[in-house]
């Protein structure tokens, strides 16, 4: 990782990509949020500092840094039951040394973990990580519904073909035919026409 950013042209991509990243950070006033804060402003993103940690997040962060303390369980399992796919992913600041954080971290959904003392690199390497995992999901997940919608669709137009043959004794090319030509005449697409059909014949 530490090759893939040093080279000039990957570095300087990597860098515009956090730059204007709106993160959120849900860290107590200390000497360790205020290098945190410091370290991204570096980085070209805009930090948001927020404590005591929320029940829920707000809409307008993109990548959220929070500390994984035991101290912090209950806070942490309730905002992360409250997460969804689409929800900003979640950066957890770690001591890799202590299980029960390692658990936690699990059960939080992090997508990235920057081990303390927090350092730049780290930072920056954890931060690109989320972020475009968080962008997959998103395009995964548009494709899904891209696809379900196309079924339903499908399944509408079969329907109304299906309703017209048992209704009308007509074949199946002349139900496909009849909806085409109402979807045409009407400027309509053949789901609008279908669902039309199945609300006639209910």
């Amino acid at each position: 990782m530490t090759a893939f950013l040093s080279r000039p042209g990957r570095s300087t991509t990597a860098l515009r990509e956090l730059n204007g990243l709106r993160v959120l950070v849900l860290h107590p006033q200390d000497a360790e949020s205020r290098l945190l804060m410091s370290h991204l402003k570096r980085i070209g993103c805009v930090p948001t500092q927020q404590w005591p940690m929320p029940d829920t997040l707000c809409a307008d962060a993109d990548v959220v840094v929070l500390p994984i303390e035991e101290d912090y369980r209950e806070a942490i399992q309730k905002l992360a039951d409250g997460l969804n796919a689409l929800s900003p992913p979640l950066v957890g600041i770690v001591e890799y040394e202590n299980p029960a954080t390692l658990q936690l971290v699990l059960h939080s959904g992090c997508t990235g973990v920057i081990e303390r003392p927090i350092r730049p690199f780290g930072l920056l390497t954890q931060l690109l990580l989320a972020r475009t995992a968080w962008r997959q999901q998103a395009a995964t997940m548009a494709h899904m519904r891209k696809l379900e919608g196309r079924y339903a669709a499908v399944s509408k137009v079969a329907t109304a073909k299906t309703l017209l043959i048992a209704r009308e004794g007509i074949t199946e090319n002349e139900a496909h035919r009849r909806i085409q030509g109402r979807a045409m005449a009407t400027r309509s697409s053949l789901e609008d026409v279908a669902q039309t059909i199945i609300n006639e014949f209910s």
